[in-house]
């Protein structure tokens, strides 16, 4: 079950990473967006969601980021319980960026559209990591029940 978990989180990192955005006159990946977002934690980037999608795009970055760094610290945590909250906040601030990626007017710009169409596979994949934290949180607790 770890392995399977484990594997799910690794999975879940990488389809988020292949997202794929419109930027400026191209075309790239999220990340690409969660390396170039770095720099801004050291400059005074002004963290906005607000406006067009260029601007806010640097500020999604870092919550992918964030979100993908919660989720591997979690593969190396002993605590069940630190673990556990990791992995929800992780999936929670992934779940996040995706949707700020796809929130827009689809009818004036297409970046919105191809972005959520590129995050189908994440959202599966997320879900069904969900399912696993869920169901061995409630697995637990049936066992530390029948043990007290």
């Amino acid at each position: 079950m770890k392995k399977n978990k484990r594997n799910s989180i690794i999975l879940t990192i990488i389809l988020h990473s292949f997202i794929i955005l419109g930027v400026g006159h191209g075309i790239g990946i999220m990340g690409i967006i969660d390396i170039a977002s770095i720099p801004n934690l050291i400059e005074n980037y002004g963290f906005t969601l607000n406006g067009e999608f260029s601007n806010k795009i640097m500020t999604i970055g870092l919550i992918s980021l964030i979100g993908k760094i919660l989720l591997i610290i979690s593969l190396f945590l002993k605590t069940k319980l630190c673990e556990r909250i990791l992995e929800i906040v992780g999936i929670l601030l992934l779940w996040i960026s995706v949707y700020f990626l796809t929130s827009g007017n689809w009818n004036y710009n297409s970046v919105y559209e191809i972005a959520f169409w590129t995050s189908i596979p994440f959202l599966i994949s997320s879900l069904c990591l969900a399912y696993l934290i869920i169901q061995k949180t409630e697995l637990n607790a049936k066992i530390g029940k029948k043990f007290e």
